[in-house]
């Protein structure tokens, strides 16, 4: 493949997939319909999902305006594909479209089908579809772990597991066949004239009833009248399954066990219906067409559901997408506190096959039923999920609403590490943890209860192990409780405040990063950084003293207990350290014979309120300075703002961070006369992936619910030089 092709393969794969995301601000709609006017007053309330995408015509009439489409349609390479496209369209393998387009009955459709997706289109699924997917669930778990659990609790053993897994999931279905239920499912389109597309729906029915002739669905299409309107349908029901191919009594254990399931599955109806309802083309599948008949009838709607407020509220913005997700179908898919205490039964039958003393087995069993309640306790049911994309004229934004019940705090701060990610980073995340004193005593209790039940089942399995158990537990266990110590009494305590994060930048460049390759220019490197909040900085360094000092009796201890030799003499050193304006700095220093440029030196740095861990000296005391956040998104508009946790990625930096490296390869590679060539699409694929410029979001409470601000912010590529 010559260069040229290599670089065209590469520029239309960046091309295409900036397209797919350039979404860059539209003209205002005519009408731009409020969230409350769209099919969200019209979906019934009890629906457990919906989606839609809305304004999708003025999207891609925008990407068709942009510059980067404008020079990609313009492009040699890009015109011979399509004169090929057009030569092969008139060739004799498409004749039969050529005429079907050609029909004057037909000439509508392009332009019928355009619309259908330009305005909006949404999918929602009914009542039922959360029930559905928690027993498929179910069957899915049952068939991949039920073998293996009957196995351990003796049932079964050595039998098929193929016959094992088959029995699992008619036996679930068996319990409740009622449970096998098909849930409505809608997808509908806006389309600007029903009645062309009506008009155009209605010669359908020849074409099916003829497709339909000759097959087992011979006469169950037909035309029914659902309020005002006319609706395709096709009824099927379970009597069309031949289930008296299915080999059921290879299952049963005894003769007709599976037999009601039978029952119900043969009984089970399905209609699929399509038509245009209240100005929708609507393809529904459901057990009846009650779906349709409540599409904008009576009862209440999802506009009115309280979950989806803020997005009815959001008039005025240019909606491009809506989702919503029900509590009933997030719970029915969650963990619940039965599952939890279903591990109580496993538990059980690990400790009864591992034949250990009864009082241990008992010890053990009361530990492991008191962690699942434990657990269980723990446990929060989901709430509702809302969410809402508006554009921008420089991308979109989405709010997102969570209104799943939250632990920790119940008010937020601001997360001031966001000052201290360098200013202008490629990429960073700060979040608060809500990790306390208490969670790590619980921790403690829980390991130690398992380290204690550990020692015991050694000691009775292993009774040849008792000196070295004894010796480990004089002798080791007193020096992990110091750490444990150090841990729960400084460390904890200094790092109160929570916040945390870490940080990617490329701000320093050498000609040299290596004795064995040096450049002709300055080259970029990623540089990785950490960075914690603090809240009492002498415990912090305390802490610190106390892990270096631990660790090294740790080492000492090992060694006088280990064979002679085994383990050399060595001990942890301490750091370089450095004060300087109130901070400290400290670090190891690299050998010269690693031939390292002099600016890797990972070293950590430690102010009254922030402490850094990176990879240069320059790059931690950037980050223990102050300095303003300068994303440029709108989720960072406030930085007084209480903020659970923070995302940004500077994707137009990180491919400016490599085009010094790409220049250079190309200087390097054997390329003779297509070097210039190359460095042309290599800024040409440099312009494209640069559309995506960055993306940010910050998550906060509000209104009882968590909610997620994003925005992804996109720019058009360069215009060409006159001429070009």
């Amino acid at each position: 493949m010559s260069i040229a092709a290599r670089g065209a393969s590469l520029w239309f794969c960046a091309l295409f997939a900036a397209l797919g995301s350039l979404l860059m601000p539209a003209r205002a709609a005519a009408a731009d319909p409020k969230p409350a006017e769209t099919a969200l007053s019209k979906v019934p309330a009890d629906a457990e999902y919906f989606s839609s995408t809305l304004r999708l015509g003025e999207t891609i009439e925008t990407i068709g305006k942009s510059r980067l489409w404008q020079q990609s349609w313009n492009d040699p390479a890009v015109q011979d594909l399509v004169k090929k496209a057009r030569e092969s369209f008139a060739g004799e393998g498409f004749e039969p479209l050529r005429k079907f387009f050609a029909d004057p009955a037909n000439a509508e459709l392009p332009a019928l089908a355009l619309d259908a997706f330009s305005n909006e289109i949404f999918v929602y699924t009914g009542a039922g579809t959360g029930d559905l997917l928690a027993l498929l669930q179910e069957l899915a778990g049952g068939a991949r772990y039920g073998p293996a659990f009957q196995q351990l609790l003796g049932q079964g053993a050595g039998g098929d597991p193929t016959r094992a897994r088959a029995r699992i999931i008619l036996q679930s279905l068996s319990e409740k066949p009622e449970r096998v239920r098909i849930p409505d499912l809608v997808i509908g389109f806006k389309v600007s004239d029903p009645a062309k597309v009506n008009a155009q729906l209605k010669r359908l029915d020849p074409l099916v009833a003829d497709a339909l002739k000759d097959s087992p669905l011979k006469g169950r299409s037909k035309r029914v009248k659902i309020g005002d309107d006319e609706f395709l349908t096709l009824n099927l029901d379970g009597s069309l399954v031949p289930w008296d191919q299915v080999p059921l009594a290879m299952f049963e254990d005894k003769e007709g066990e599976f037999a009601p399931l039978m029952k119900h599955l043969k009984a089970m109806k399905l209609t699929i219906a399509l038509g245009v309802h209240e100005g929708y083309l609507l393809l529904a599948i459901g057990h009846s067409t009650d779906a349709i008949a409540k599409f904008g009838g009576a009862g209440p709607k999802l506009a009115g559901v309280p979950a989806l407020k803020p997005v009815t509220d959001a008039s005025g913005k240019p909606i491009t997408s809506i989702s919503y997700i029900s509590a009933k179908l997030r719970q029915a898919t969650a963990t619940t506190a039965e599952d939890v205490a279903a591990y109580n039964e496993v538990a059980r039958a690990v400790l009864e096959k591992a034949e250990i003393p009864a009082d241990l087995e008992k010890a053990v069993m009361k530990d492991v039923e008191s962690l699942t309640a434990a657990i269980a306790r723990g446990l929060v049911k989901p709430g509702a999920v809302a969410s809402y994309s508006f554009r921008t004229p420089r991308g979109w934004q989405t709010l997102a609403y969570d209104y799943t019940p939250t632990a920790g705090p119940a008010e937020t701060r601001p997360l001031t590490l966001l000052n201290h990610l360098g200013g202008a980073p490629l990429l960073a995340a700060v979040w608060r943890s809500g990790t306390t004193v208490d969670d790590y005593r619980t921790f403690v209790k829980w390991a130690t209860a398992i380290g204690g039940h550990a020692q015991k089942f050694a000691e009775a399995k292993f009774p040849d192990a008792a000196p070295t158990i004894e010796m480990v537990r004089k002798e080791i266990l007193p020096l992990i409780q110091e750490l444990s110590d150090v841990t729960e009494t400084l460390w904890l305590p200094a790092l109160a405040d929570g916040q945390e994060g870490f940080v990617i930048d490329a701000k320093w460049t050498s000609k040299k990063w290596h004795e064995s390759f040096e450049t002709d220019r300055p080259l970029p490197l990623p540089e990785f950084g950490i960075v914690l909040g603090v809240s009492d900085r002498s415990k912090l360094e305390r802490a610190l003293e106390g892990y270096h000092a631990t660790a090294n009796k740790l080492i000492t201890k090992v060694r006088e207990l280990a064979p002679p030799g085994q383990v050399p003499e060595f001990a942890i050193p301490k750091p370089k350290i450095e004060k300087k304006d109130g901070r400290t700095f400290a670090w190891y220093p690299i050998p010269a014979e690693w031939g390292l440029d002099k600016q890797f030196q990972p070293t950590g740095g430690l102010s009254d309120s922030v402490a850094a861990l990176t990879l240069s000296r320059s790059h931690t005391e950037l980050l223990l300075t102050p300095t303003t956040l300068t994303a440029g998104l709108a989720p960072f508009a406030d930085s007084k703002k209480p903020l659970d946790s923070a995302f940004y990625i500077n994707w137009g930096g990180f491919v400016e961070a490599a085009t010094p490296w790409v220049g250079y390869f190309i200087s390097k590679a054997e390329l003779g006369d297509n070097r210039e060539q190359s460095l042309k699409i290599s800024q040409r694929v440099i312009n494209i992936l640069k559309v995506f410029r960055a993306y940010g979001s910050v998550t906060y409470r509000e209104g009882g619910a968590t909610v997620t601000h994003s925005e992804a912010a996109f720019e058009d590529v360069p215009a060409l030089p006159p001429g070009k």
